[in-house]
């Protein structure tokens, strides 16, 4: 059972630029847990990315979030206090050309009163809010796990290089997004022991077939630039034989030239423009699809970090096209049909695969279900990541 707050009697005394309670409900001996755990990371600052967390307090782990309370010491959207036995804790930040900088008083007297087991860090560690974060903990004695989602290499200024090696030597572990993002972390330091767990889990609604359509509904989900591969898609359709409907959600500034090409393709009426949509009518998008799509391309300065549509498909029981970009292999595994990037007969040849194979849609439907509730639910994640954080703290530093 998660961590819960103690009812007080008379309004606590707060900590300086936080709001943090000198004495918190959840300190060790009030309630005890298998494991406390402190996360610093803008990524939780709304409540539905806090699915993991959570989830973890559901593992007996007490866990606090340390999130950006926004410019100087206005508080932004995180408000403080319980969510579900997380501790949010809005810390005041301030954002520079060199990146994010945490208040460092705020952030200590948040670590000394919580007393955590570890601290995981979700900053880029050449920023110089990670050189704060790193300095706090070692100076706690508390380990610190790094997670990193940067999947592409690129050159960095002196400054940061300095901040990164600051950051790395006070590491005890790393959780990576992707095989890539390991990958070029263990090149500057290989002997750290790293495993690649997401950083967000996916909630998995409960099981729904789709809806009834004469039509073959392909879905896509993303920002509308090249390297989405949008035009790979409208490309591929038109060779497609038989009834089907484009269905696409998301904007960006290659729409104008997208819908321009699909009238060029003479596709434009079978293609929907969905824009950004809200939470229900995303809902309504999901449950019309027979696949959905992720076409995307490589570039010099980009490659897909996690592929979140074909997890949401993959949750929903819908069958993944996808190309064989940065993390999509990984995370569609065989519950799903890969392609080459930049090959629209391969993509034609998958989708009309689909399009003619009711069984085999169900086939991968239900494998995607199963990848994602045994790897990238919340629970998945939160288990995963538990058991990491044992095997780093079971080890000698």
């Amino acid at each position: 059972m998660g961590a819960r707050f103690i009812p007080r009697r008379s309004p606590p005394r707060k900590a300086p630029g936080l709001g943090l309670p000198l004495e918190v409900a959840t300190t060790r001996g009030i309630f005890p847990a298998a494991m406390r755990a402190i996360f610093v990371s803008q990524a939780y600052s709304e409540p539905g990315t806090r699915g993991k967390l959570r989830a973890l307090c559901g593992l007996d782990c007490a866990v606090a979030a340390a999130v950006p309370a926004g410019p100087a010491r206005r508080t932004g959207g995180a408000a403080y206090g319980d969510d579900a036995g997380v501790l949010v804790a809005p810390v005041a930040t301030r954002q520079t050309a060199t990146g994010r900088r945490w208040d460092a008083r705020a952030l200590r007297r948040l670590f000394a009163e919580f007393r955590p087991d570890l601290i995981q860090l979700e900053e880029p560690p050449t920023s110089p809010g990670a050189v704060t974060v790193s300095r706090a903990a070692r100076h706690l004695g508390i380990p610190l796990v790094l997670f990193t989602g940067e999947s592409v290499a690129h050159s960095i200024t002196i400054t940061e290089r300095i901040r990164r090696h600051s950051v790395l030597r006070s590491v005890r572990g790393v959780m990576a997004e992707n095989q890539v993002a390991g990958a070029l972390i263990e090149r500057v330091r290989p002997a750290l022991h790293a495993v690649v767990v997401p950083q967000l889990g996916v909630a998995v609604p409960p099981q729904q077939s789709p809806l009834a359509s004469a039509e073959f509904m392909i879905g896509f989900f993303g920002r509308l630039v090249p390297e989405r591969g949008v035009d790979l898609l409208l490309r591929a359709c038109v060779h497609l034989a038989g009834s089907w409907r484009l269905e696409l959600v998301g904007t960006g500034p290659a729409q104008e030239e997208l819908e321009s090409l699909a009238a060029r393709l003479g596709i434009a009426a079978r293609v929907t423009w969905h824009g950004a949509l809200p939470h229900e009518a995303l809902l309504d998008v999901w449950r019309k699809l027979h696949c959905v799509v992720l076409p995307s391309r490589s570039t010099p300065h980009w490659v897909e970090p996690v592929g979140r549509a074909a997890l949401e498909g993959m949750a929903r029981s819908v069958p993944v096209v996808a190309t064989r970009s940065g993390a999509l292999p990984d995370v569609v595994g065989s519950a799903g049909l890969l392609v080459p990037e930049d090959d629209v007969p391969a993509l034609t040849g998958a989708l009309q695969e689909l399009h003619d194979d009711a069984a085999l849609r169900g086939i991968l439907g239900a494998e995607g279900r199963r990848r994602v509730l045994s790897q990238f639910s919340d629970e998945a994640v939160a288990r995963r990541t538990l058991a990491f954080w044992r095997s780093l703290l079971t080890e000698s530093p």
